[in-house]
């Protein structure tokens, strides 16, 4: 498949969405901790899902972007599968071994027939259903597996019939956001209101250039989403998703007009190695605030921490990045040399 001109929106809001996510997951570790800090507007909850909601649209746009005209299949399959599961695997086998020699012992008390839902990755999106042996990555990794799977058929029907759709897409969504009350999962996790902000991200890269009246409904809805107070969660996961939706449209608009060669290279290095960092930091957030226990900080000790968090997350996230390209050039060499003979 011919390489696509690449739009650095999409690195753009990849690394911002990654930022929200890791500064939120940063902040709602304190309060197990004892910790106090100035936590600023990270504590409150609408941060998480409005990242998670722009990872989501981005996650669906990129892939829309580069297989709207063609997908085979198989190629489809083996560079989602490629990107997601080795340095998955790689991440998750690291840590239990850490975890067994640590503990000489298996600490989980689970069968270890329970592992067939992390050899998947979709411990974390399972794990509301049946106890999982849960150690690294998020929720949302097996919520985009499944995504993932289904997107062939989301987007044959995204390019058949647009409107029809995007109608029934949209009434789904709304109506489990208002009316879904099962006690397992969360709404926020629920695989169609998932879907919704995978599948807009769909139709927003088909727009050719986000203008300035996109980007201020977009803004008009971020704003009036973050102000509504959130009586439930259910209305808290609505009003939180619609900011994702709008700050989507304005952050798109402004990521046009970043045409400095040194920012964009910037961030194209942050977003490559995003799908790292997300395996890692929270894990490490977690580990590190456990560190800190019983303190309190202002402004400075706040910001001393959250530094050394960031920094401890890249050295970790760039050698585990470092690490799964090594085994995968070693896969594709033997898989030339097999060829070769």
């Amino acid at each position: 498949m011919e390489k696509k001109r690449k739009i650095f929106y999409l690195d753009f809001i990849r690394v911002i969405s990654m930022f929200i996510i890791v500064t939120y997951h940063f902040f709602v570790h304190f309060s197990e901790n004892n910790i106090v800090g100035t936590d600023f507007i990270f504590s409150n909850g609408k941060w998480g899902l409005i990242g998670v909601t722009l990872f989501f649209m981005i996650s669906g746009a990129a892939l829309m972007y580069n297989y709207k005209e063609k997908l085979e299949l198989k190629q489809y399959a083996k560079k989602r599968f490629l990107g997601i599961y080795p340095m998955f695997w790689i991440a998750y086998t690291s840590l239990f071994i850490y975890f067994f020699y640590m503990n000489k012992q298996n600490i989980w008390g689970l069968p270890m027939y329970r592992l067939i839902f992390s050899l998947f990755a979709m411990d974390g999106y399972l794990s509301p259903y049946i106890q999982t042996i849960y150690l690294i990555g998020e929720w949302f990794l097996g919520c985009i597996v499944l995504i993932y799977v289904v997107f062939p058929l989301l987007r044959k029907a995204v390019l058949k019939w647009p409107k029809i759709t995007f109608t029934i897409g949209t009434i789904l969504n709304f109506l489990l956001l208002i009316f879904y009350t099962n006690g397992k999962m969360e709404i926020n996790k629920n695989i169609i209101v998932c879907l919704y902000s995978f599948m807009l991200g769909m139709y927003v890269i088909n727009i050719k250039k986000i203008k300035i009246g996109h980007a201020g409904i977009g803004l008009l809805i971020a704003i009036a989403g973050y102000m509504m107070p959130s009586a439930t969660r259910n209305v808290q996961v609505l009003f939180g998703n619609m900011v994702g939706y709008g700050l989507f449209f304005v952050l798109a608009y402004i990521g046009q007009f970043v045409q400095n060669m040194t920012i964009q290279k910037i961030f194209g290095i942050i977003s490559k190695y995003s799908y790292a960092i997300f395996l890692v930091h929270h894990y490490i957030i977690m580990s590190t605030e456990n560190k800190f226990q019983n303190r309190t900080y202002g402004f400075t000790g706040t910001l001393l921490l959250y530094i050394t968090c960031w920094s401890i997350i890249a050295i970790f996230a760039k050698l585990l990045f470092m690490v799964n390209k090594g085994v995968l050039d070693v896969f594709k060499n033997d898989e030339k040399k097999v060829k070769d003979i």
